[in-house]
């Protein structure tokens, strides 16, 4: 079975690695003959930090499905066209906002670095900051804050990008119009396998509409009608993911192992 995991909020809380005994057991699905791969708001470039080098090389969905990387080498891509990111830029300008730009690895920003959100990018310092015009590819926005904060998510709306946001955060990201988890699966060559997938917010939705079997973390309204299961986010998540975990591993245990 194909097990497709989010990362903050679902596997990793608080902006610290996924636990080393969640690791152990998704090598362990792994080992029993499942195939796993993450599917993130961040892009592949911040995913690996909260990983470890053992998940170097796995299927990396990022950007909430605009950049997908496998075996280390990026595979898919879907930019904003580049008229419309410079149109997004002059009125996050109007709006005063503090924003992030995510290229392929490379990014641009105009943030405050003490903005606690600064913390996770580039922690392996694997890649560059650049200027906003130094950018080939805009394939995800993230707005972290803006004097008019309503007034602009109001005006993104009626653009032709995808808009999530992160209530946790109060943050916002905006991608290319039909870009979502579900549809960079597809496009890996996985949409049509099913699949098992365990997620906490808005951008899983796409992935728990199709999925085999889907697992909410926590309790985001709109996941629970399309979640098989609830795991609560209290001292037991860890143990209870973990649980969960080996039981779906033996149900859904390949033929050929």
């Amino acid at each position: 079975m194909n097990f497709i995991f989010d990362l903050d909020g679902t596997i990793c809380f608080k902006g610290q690695p996924i636990s080393t005994r969640i690791l152990d057991c998704l090598l362990e699905l792994e080992q029993a003959g499942h195939t796993i791969g993450f599917a993130s708001a961040r892009p592949c470039r911040d995913m690996l930090p909260v990983l470890d080098e053992r998940f170097r090389n796995h299927l990396l969905i990022g950007a909430n499905g605009a950049m997908t990387y496998y075996q280390g080498s990026l595979q898919h891509h879907a930019p904003i066209p580049h008229r419309l990111a410079n149109e997004i830029i002059s009125i996050l300008d109007d709006h005063r906002a503090q924003f992030l730009i995510d290229d392929k690895w490379d990014y641009a920003h105009n943030c405050d670095i003490a903005h606690p959100f600064m913390q996770n990018i580039d922690m392996q310092q694997s890649a560059s900051r650049v200027d906003f015009d130094q950018l080939n590819h805009v394939l995800k926005i993230l707005i972290l804050s803006s004097e008019r904060f309503d007034d602009l998510a109001a005006r993104m709306k009626q653009l032709d990008v995808t808009m999530h946001y992160h209530s946790a955060e109060g943050i916002l990201d905006l991608t290319s119009k039909g870009v979502n988890k579900m549809a960079a699966l597809r496009e890996f060559g996985l949409g049509d396998e099913p699949f098992i997938c365990f997620g906490n917010d808005m951008n899983d939705l796409p992935l728990f509409e199709q999925a085999h079997y889907s697992v909410l973390i926590g309790g985001y309204e709109p996941l629970l009608p399309w979640a098989k299961e609830r795991i609560f986010v209290d001292q037991m998540v860890e143990q209870s993911i973990i649980a969960k975990l080996r039981e779906l591993g033996v149900a859904y245990k390949p033929a050929h192992t």
